[in-house]
């Protein structure tokens, strides 16, 4: 199967951000340097914006998937997206995981899961039309 720009595209983004996202746990460099976690970036929260388009596109990489992997790799980013914030909490040495944070991941996630209903829906009835 011939790989779109557009999905090229979206996996070059998801690998920049998750880049960014690690840099910031395990270096100085990062979010913090970037100043993402400023009040004036986002209204005071560039994070939950950050979380929020880590979890959102690579939802959006998985629907590339057949139905079934689908479902279990959405799972899965469901349980790292919890998983993380509860990592930094109790093993990143000075580092807080957010319940907030968790809550955005989750719902990143979740919002695409409707939309991806819809458009597979329109997809086969387009395929069965024609």
């Amino acid at each position: 199967m011939k790989q779109s720009p557009l999905s090229f595209a979206l996996y070059i983004s998801a690998l920049f951000i998750v880049l960014i996202g690690l840099s910031s746990l395990f270096t100085g460099i990062g979010l913090s340097a970037i100043n993402i976690e400023s009040s004036h970036f986002f209204f005071g929260h560039g994070d939950w914006l950050f979380h929020f388009a880590l979890f959102h596109l690579s939802s959006w990489l998985v629907y590339t998937l057949d139905s079934g992997k689908r479902r279990f790799v959405w799972c899965l980013l469901i349980a790292l997206g919890i998983g993380s914030e509860l990592a930094q909490t109790y093993w990143i040495q000075g580092r807080d995981g957010s319940m907030s944070d968790a809550a955005v991941n989750v719902l990143s996630v979740l919002c695409v899961y409707p939309i991806s209903l819809l458009l597979s829906s329109l997809r086969q009835h387009h395929q069965t039309s024609k």
